[in-house]
């Protein structure tokens, strides 16, 4: 279910409100998708108010233009997300969620924003690093068929069908397409002092755990990166949720909780 705040926010979505939480915890989605799902992510997690990331293009925003440059997006997250981040957070990003999220981490620490020292922990999900080249075929010259082969390849297979309802791939693709673009950027590798791990699905073919451990060159916490690899696809996420959550936990712990903030 949606925010049980009645409060508008103009890029998230409280999943939950929870006004006395200790953390904030901000979930960036992947491409071309709302991220409904992660919803509930916060139900076993009493201490942290889960916000959804809600992208231009999407979900309560589906009749505002698509960004396609990391630029358009740092300077509206930095606007109009910037402002909420109030207490000790976590950043989550799942395929070019992870790139965003990290990208805007930084754009924080650059710009020396007061609420850059909130940052506790970057999780990142089923993405390469981003000062690398994507090991990712390029989608970029893919027609809409090759797209939808691919869209099937990554999911969940227990959501495969979904590819095939055409009012669902029509409203899909052009999203997608603005996406990758953002997927295809480079950017610089200058590492920043916030820690970071990243989750990976062993069934991915091309996002692998050597590729994965190149996110070490990003953070100057070295001695704490980690990697957690689970028995799914690109979206293992949803393929393997439980034990997906189990060590989104057992990691809060250990960064937040037994840790000073």
């Amino acid at each position: 279910m949606a925010s049980s705040s009645t409060k508008t926010h103009p890029w998230f979505e409280i999943c939950h409100s929870r006004p006395s939480a200790k953390y904030q915890v901000f979930i960036f989605p992947g491409a071309g998708v709302p991220g409904s799902y992660y919803n509930d992510w916060d139900r076993t997690f009493p201490e942290y108010e889960f916000s959804l990331v809600i992208y231009p293009g999407r979900a309560k925003r589906s009749s505002e233009n698509y960004l396609s440059t990391m630029k358009e997006y740092l300077g509206q997250l930095y606007r109009e997300l910037l402002p909420y981040i109030k207490k000790p957070c976590i950043f989550i990003g799942h395929s070019i969620g992870a790139r965003i999220c990290f990208a805007f981490a930084r754009f924080m620490i650059e710009t020396r924003s007061y609420q850059a020292d909130l940052i506790k922990l970057i999780i990142v999900m089923a993405q390469g690093p981003p000062h690398l080249q994507d090991v990712d075929p390029s989608t970029t010259n893919m027609t809409d068929e090759e797209l939808v082969q691919e869209f099937k390849r990554t999911a969940d297979p227990s959501t495969k069908d979904i590819y095939d309802y055409k009012p669902f791939i029509e409203m899909l693709i052009p999203l997608y397409r603005a996406d990758s673009k953002i997927g295809a950027e480079v950017i610089p590798s200058t590492p920043i002092d916030v820690p970071i791990i990243a989750y990976g699905g062993e069934k991915e073919e091309f996002i692998t755990e050597p590729f994965l451990n190149k996110w070490t060159e990003l953070t100057k916490k070295k001695d704490l990166f980690r990697i957690r690899m689970f028995p799914g696809h690109h979206s293992f996420q949803s393929e393997c949720q439980t034990q997906v959550l189990q060590c989104l936990k057992e990691d809060f712990n250990t960064f937040l909780n037994n840790t000073k903030t």
